[in-house]
């Protein structure tokens, strides 16, 4: 026990704010609510941020990478992408001076009971969860760390599931992560929790109006509740020669370690599409010295999600750093065993080591039998993510209807907001009344520079772009009808996370520039 501390006067902490301070070897975080001072741990238990550099909003804490969220009174998590709350101290103010005692306290979690009678709803003793990837994870954590009575059983397919996939097309081909360093994502209290089983088993069938599950060896189980948070099957391109080696897909660990060890310095990859995943490891490669070369028929990449100004940027910003852009359309691949040659159809013949496909994904639904699907394969889930009685469905799979219950025909395919969706379906499952009201974000990182993402546009006027990618700050206003719909920023973290929670509401073009100092 190391007893009280001295950690800082009270007049050099704002009100409201935050400041770390080194206390005994331990980095903590104290918050100055106003009416009262709070220590916790100064990073985010997610990817270890440095949390006085995010948001004091709204009574929330907030993340300055990945804008996880924690409540500023007991710690708690309330959004991912941290799955669990942050330790706690005890704080004594005496004589205008604030003294910590570095006695953790692990944060507080609210006492949910679900039963019928107070909810009105069924309760589930046995719960299925339908997939090992951050949705799967985010939602054994909600119901294990909120006092979820009963049993909680999660098909992963993968052996090393639940991990941060995020890491794959980022760090993995680059070289700076061992694909067996890849971090779980499961906080280890929830592994260790003797609720959950986690079985590394394929799932062949889902049988949803029984809940009813066959695994690939013949094994059926019943559920009282499925939640099916299966994610998304990467595509492969269709054309001759599709069944070479060295023809990847980005979409596990094995994927990404597959794409590490195929290429070396000076070797050309051929990477066909221009999303997001493809573009990552077109950073990632190019840290190698890997010769690049994107082959994509629009010629302008991300111009879906971010629009052919921005997106022209983007290849501005990756053909200064070495990558070549050809506006084509790959015809066949040739090859003994291994894919040697990309044929195009502007006649261009493209000698490669590997190739890379990063031309979307269709949502992992097919063993669903029972539910009916929409015509992309996904599931419509109303605001509570149920899909059917006892049956909830989040992710990639998953077109959330709008809250006056129109369908969505787009689907979010983003790590967090997969997230916050199982976090909401949990929370129901346990008998709350939830709703899915976040708004979304994900991020993105090329050459060392992480740029955020937040909002969802459906309609947009020309954007609002300050400085250009690759800067070190850089930022593009999604506007509709004057109101700020997304925005998209690097260099602008403390920012960025205040605007997480601001953008709950409507926010004009001017407080948002107000906002970013712009």
């Amino acid at each position: 026990m190391t007893g009280w501390i001295k950690a800082i006067n009270v007049a050099t902490l704002n009100a409201p704010g935050m400041q770390r301070v080194e206390l005994a070897g331990a980095a903590v975080l104290l918050v100055n609510t106003g009416s009262a001072i709070r220590a916790f741990a100064a990073e985010c238990p997610h990817a270890g941020a440095p949390l006085e550099q995010g948001a004091l909003c709204d009574g929330r804490i907030v993340c300055p990478w990945h804008k996880a969220s924690f409540d500023v009174e007991s710690g708690e998590w309330l959004e991912p992408p941290a799955l669990e709350g942050l330790t706690s101290y005890p704080v004594r103010v005496e004589a205008d001076v604030v003294f910590v005692e570095l006695e953790p306290q692990p944060a507080v979690q609210p006492q949910r009971v679900s039963t019928e009678s107070q909810t009105g709803q069924r309760a589930f003793p046995r719960l299925a969860i339908i997939g090992g990837g951050a949705a799967g994870a985010a939602a054994a954590a909600t119901l294990l760390e909120n006092d979820f009575g009963g049993e909680v059983t999660m098909f992963a397919a993968e052996p090393q599931a639940p991990y941060d996939r995020t890491c794959l097309s980022k760090f993995v081909p680059a070289g700076e992560m061992p694909p067996d360093e890849v971090p779980p994502i499961l906080p280890e209290s929830v592994a260790r929790n003797a609720r959950l089983r986690i079985e590394h088993s394929e799932v062949q069938r889902l049988d949803a109006p029984s809940r009813r599950v066959t695994l690939a060896d013949g094994h059926q189980f019943t559920f009282d509740g499925v939640l099916i948070a299966s994610g998304s099957i990467a595509k492969r391109p269709e054309i001759p020669g599709g069944d070479l080696g060295r023809i990847y897909t980005l979409r596990t660990v094995g994927d990404a370690g597959a794409i590490l060890n195929a290429l070396s310095s000076g070797e050309r990859a051929v990477i066909l599409g221009e999303s997001f995943i493809g573009l990552e490891v077109a950073s990632a490669l190019r840290k190698r010295n890997v010769d690049v070369t994107v082959v994509a028929p629009g010629g302008v990449p991300l111009q879906r999600p971010l629009g052919a100004r921005v997106g022209g940027l983007f290849r501005e910003w990756h053909e200064a750093n070495g990558v070549t852009f050809l506006r084509a359309k790959a015809l066949r691949f040739t090859g003994v065993d291994n894919v040697e040659t990309v044929e195009l159809d502007d006649g261009t013949t493209l000698r490669t080591k590997a190739v890379i496909a990063g031309i979307g994904v269709r949502p992992a639904t097919r063993f669903i039998s029972g539910l009916d699907l929409e015509e992309d394969g996904g599931i419509t889930v109303d605001t509570a993510m149920r899909a059917a009685p006892d049956i909830y469905a989040v992710g990639d799979i998953a077109h959330v209807l709008t809250a006056d219950g129109k369908l969505n025909t787009a689907r979010i395919e983003h790590w967090r907001v997969a997230q916050q969706q199982a976090r909401i379906a949990a929370l129901n499952m346990m008998g709350e009344h939830a709703r899915y009201e976040s708004v979304p974000f994900f991020w993105t990182e090329h050459y060392g520079k992480r740029l955020d993402y937040l909002g969802h546009v459906e309609h947009r006027d020309e954007p609002v772009i300050s400085g250009k990618p690759g800067e070190t700050r850089f930022f593009a206003l999604y506007v509709h009808l004057g109101h700020v719909e997304a925005v998209l920023a690097c260099g602008y973290e403390r920012e960025m996370a205040q605007l997480s929670e601001r953008m709950r509401k409507r926010m004009s073009i001017e407080v948002v520039r107000e906002i970013l100092g712009a």
